[in-house]
């Protein structure tokens, strides 16, 4: 049901952009309650980017790509092999890791329905899990592409003009009927 609400929005988002004015946009949240996170041994860590802090306006803009990288790190103690869970809305972006080093990101993904929840609300839910052993979550980085609705919007001014114009055609009506019942 959330996935077909989900394309139902997306749909109308499509629909909206025929008739405004996209410019090319980047979005980029780096999670910052995904910094040096220390993730034992078959425990998870869940956390959510939100592009909207970033300026992305869901339902408004359109994001038509996404790139989530995340760096994982062992944790430097002689436990053995470890193994994680990287889980991201749809099942196409999941993926397991078994290498942790810090040369780069361990995990660079995408999912349809994480573009669909990115349109939508413009938050991304991540949940890492600790297969075996236990490691770090060094940080969790969402890169967005996409457009950004830049319609022109009425300036303050034109619009306390309107609204005095209003106020006045409601003042002449009401004088009209007074004068009438006269």
């Amino acid at each position: 049901m959330n996935r077909f609400f989900a394309l139902v929005l997306l749909a109308f988002g499509f629909a909206g952009a025929a008739r405004a004015d996209y410019i090319p946009a980047t979005w980029v949240d780096v999670a910052p309650e995904a910094n040096n996170v220390y993730i034992g041994d078959r425990q998870s860590y869940t956390y959510t980017h939100n592009l909207n802090d970033n300026g992305f306006r869901p339902l408004t803009d359109l994001i038509t790509s996404f790139n989530l990288s995340i760096n994982l790190a062992d944790d430097q103690r002689n436990d053995g092999y470890e193994l994680a869970f990287v889980d991201i809305p749809g099942f196409t972006g999941d993926s397991f890791v078994s290498s942790f080093g810090l040369s780069g990101p361990e995990y660079s993904g995408f999912s349809i329905v994480g573009l669909l929840q990115l349109n939508a609300l413009g938050t991304l839910t991540v949940t890492i899990s600790s297969i075996i052993g236990d490691f770090n979550l060094v940080s969790s980085t969402i890169t967005a592409q996409g457009l950004s609705n830049v319609t022109n919007v009425p300036e303050p001014g034109a619009l306390g003009l309107l609204g005095v114009g209003l106020v006045g055609i409601a003042l002449s009506k009401r004088r009209r009927k007074q004068a009438a019942r006269a």
